[in-house]
């Protein structure tokens, strides 16, 4: 049984993407960016329906995305209240504040980006775009295989990862060989999505994509009651934020 986020049309889980998006760009009190995180978190684990090991790549993505960001944004923005001082270096009270409100907006940012990518399908896309919507066809597709190769490329890299790390004998010793090998990393999963953009390129020759002006199609979204009370409690959380946030 598919979990409760993936069950929600696109539309209304895009309302609910945009409101997160533009309440935490809006917001710089640490208190509503600590909450959208948490209520986030909350929709993650309850609706996304994530494996623990899924939950754990995310977690290990977000804390090594996070923690640089936030401390260098301790050491270069402004404040006049020292806490702490480190190797000759300051970190004042209001700038270790902001840095932690503008890390919190970045992890919103990136993990609602991340629920919406893995809980829609792509097909659901293409037809909320261009049929519900009226965008442009290759507007539409264009997002939709954005979206199928997000959790493609992720497999694919762990898939790669796994594969170098079962080829050592030893663990890479020095900063030469580790950028070594991370050079090869990326090679091997630039060269893999390149790999499957021109098999979806051949595919949509041989399907002759754009031939015809309009198209049509059998698939057909359901808009729930659930999911239209999901996105107006966005939409309402939203507006709480920029009038009082």
């Amino acid at each position: 049984m598919q979990a409760w986020l993936n069950r929600i049309d696109p539309i209304t889980k895009g309302i609910w993407l945009f409101g997160t998006g533009l309440a935490v760009m809006i917001s710089m009190k640490l208190n509503w960016q600590l909450g959208w995180f948490l209520s986030l978190l909350i929709i993650g684990v309850t609706g996304a329906g994530w494996s623990g090991a899924r939950w754990r790549t995310v977690l290990i993505l977000l804390l090594g995305f996070a923690l640089p960001l936030f401390l260098f944004q301790c050491l270069v923005l402004p404040g006049t209240k020292i806490r702490f001082t480190i190797l000759g270096l300051n970190l004042t009270e209001e700038a270790c504040r902001t840095s932690l409100t503008l890390t919190l907006r970045a992890l919103t940012l990136f993990l609602s980006s991340l629920l919406y990518a893995t809980t829609t399908e792509p097909r659901d896309v293409v037809t909320a775009l261009s049929h519900h919507l009226k965008l442009p066809n290759r507007f539409a597709f264009a997002v939709a295989i954005a979206l199928r190769f997000v959790p493609l490329l992720a497999e694919e890299a762990r898939n790669i990862r796994e594969a170098q790390r079962m080829r050592q004998l030893t663990a890479p010793q020095g900063i030469g060989e580790r950028m070594r090998l991370a050079g090869q990393y990326v090679a091997a999963v630039t060269s893999s999505a390149m790999r499957r953009v021109q098999n979806v390129a051949t595919a949509m020759e041989v399907k002759q994509f754009g031939a015809s002006a309009a198209r049509t199609s059998w698939r057909t979204l359901r808009f729930t009651a659930f999911g239209i009370s999901f996105a107006t409690a966005a939409v309402g959380a939203m507006t709480a934020t920029i009038l009082l946030g």
